[in-house]
């Protein structure tokens, strides 16, 4: 018979400890494949607490998952901001490549993010406080993406007139390139498709 973990009881003052450590229960059942069964009871087990325990920092699972998704996002930034170069059509080539990268390795999290498993939109129906957290989710990465494009624009190497919309349309364009390697693995994908898509959407000059 399977038995919950024990978990000591935290001080007076670690209450955030214990909200880093719900949220990484959750994290955990997300990345063991299992994103469609985050439930109170089951991050409360995970975690190693009492389900009404969890109601000191979450009011149900739509704000432990908007945690989920909140943190993710977090490390995708940190990955896309991670090249060091001069060069703006490098730094850009290679937060698009790490993008791709986080959405192959961290498959589970990244249907969490982008509604798979958890969908934005209705958890805003359900909870409307929400709303302000919900706005934000995700823009420090897209900006990351925004950003380094304008500095191509500003280095004469793209002819974007507006790198916000044309920023938008290299996500997406990532996006549904992830996606759909994912959904057609038999497809024979161009071996330069990556670099074709950036490109293009980028609108970059050789």
């Amino acid at each position: 018979m399977a038995t919950s973990k024990t978990r000591a009881r935290n001080k007076r003052g670690e209450g955030a400890q214990l909200r880093d450590e719900i949220v990484s229960a959750a994290v955990k059942l997300v990345d063991d494949g299992m994103p469609q069964s985050v439930t109170l009871r089951a991050v409360a087990r995970e975690a190693g607490i009492s389900a009404p325990s969890i109601y000191m920092h979450f009011s149900d699972v739509d704000t432990i998952l908007l945690a989920v998704a909140q943190q993710a996002f977090a490390s995708l930034e940190q990955e896309l901001a991670a090249p060091d170069d001069a060069d703006p059509v490098v730094r850009l080539r290679a937060a698009c490549a790490a993008y791709l990268h986080f959405a192959e390795h961290r498959p589970h999290r990244y249907r969490v993010m982008f509604g798979a498993v958890w969908n934005a939109g209705q958890a805003l129906e359900r909870a409307p406080a929400l709303a302000d957290e919900l706005a934000v989710l995700g823009m420090g990465a897209f900006e990351v993406i925004r950003r380094t494009l304008a500095d191509c624009v500003a280095a004469g190497r793209s002819t974007s007139a507006d790198p916000f919309t044309d920023a938008t349309a290299l996500w997406v364009g990532l996006h549904g390139l992830a996606q759909l390697r994912v959904a057609a693995p038999l497809f024979p994908w161009p071996p330069d498709l990556q670099d074709v898509v950036i490109d293009r959407l980028a609108l970059l000059l050789d």
